[in-house]
């Protein structure tokens, strides 16, 4: 986290700026950034990691700035494998047992997924959050149009590329606001797939996922789900009746919820 001496950026665009300071070719004298404490970045609390979930602005000390104030963030597998990168959506350490998810799209419907409760899920697609998060609307039932239940039941996310502008018709917010309104972090700049062939390997893993500034990983009990009854802790606690509209002879079905998907 050392901030570079002053720079000599050319370009005025985010992108051009980390290119021409790469390349050695420089022309104008930018002022450094402030050091992470500063600004803010060690606190424990959501309110620290804000800024780092929305793109950099285009001058070259904005860029500068980002890169400087990144939280560091670390991936603990219980068979010693610790793999580092940095911190997206909430900023606090948390530890879960280690699942992997192939698939190149869903992450809404994937997070929201009951049967993840207490997993820490780490996607293989190189590239995530790139159409962002739609909104909560319901549909005609009453339940959420995008999403398989009505909050994420996950503890963690693990990708290897963060895409900190998305573009998507139906989105809202970005994948780390998300997340960082529901208290569940994120770790991005890691090699999910030689993850993926550990997990393949070894069978399950525990894993913690610490977050600087938050509880180190000494103050951390190794959390393992499969301990626990998740089906009470994600299942309905009420019978809920669900009659389409303007349906004359309705099939009656009786579904028993023991962390039933929406869809």
């Amino acid at each position: 986290n050392s901030v570079p001496e002053p720079l000599f950026l050319q370009e005025h665009s985010a992108s051009a700026s980390c290119n021409q300071w790469m390349s050695g070719n420089t022309s104008r004298s930018v002022t450094p950034p402030d050091t992470p404490e500063k600004m803010g970045w060690d606190v424990v609390g959501f309110e620290g990691a804000s800024p780092m979930d929305e793109k950099c602005g285009d001058q070259p000390e904005d860029l500068l700035r980002w890169l400087a104030a990144r939280r560091k963030c670390t991936l603990e597998l219980s068979n010693g494998t610790n793999f580092e990168g940095f911190s997206f959506g909430a900023p606090v350490s948390i530890s879960g047992e280690v699942v992997f998810f192939t698939g190149m799209v869903g992450y809404p419907e994937s997070l929201t997924d009951p049967s993840y409760a207490g997993q820490i899920l780490v996607m293989t697609y190189p590239l995530v959050g790139n159409y962002g998060v739609p909104s909560d609307e319901k549909d005609d039932l009453g339940l959420p149009r995008w999403f398989e239940s009505n909050k994420i039941h996950l503890r963690a996310v693990v990708i290897s590329d963060y895409a900190y502008e998305p573009s998507h018709y139906t989105s809202i917010r970005t994948l780390g606001k998300w997340l960082r309104e529901q208290g569940v972090p994120g770790i991005w700049g890691v090699d999910t797939r030689a993850i993926t062939k550990l997990i393949r390997q070894s069978g399950s893993l525990l894993g913690k996922m610490i977050v600087q500034g938050s509880t180190p990983s000494a103050d951390l009990v190794m959390d393992d789900p499969n301990k626990r009854n998740l089906s009470e802790e994600v299942s309905r606690t009420e019978i809920q009746v669900f009659m389409p509209k303007d349906q004359e002879n309705p099939v009656h079905v009786l579904a028993v919820d023991c962390g039933m998907k929406n869809n």
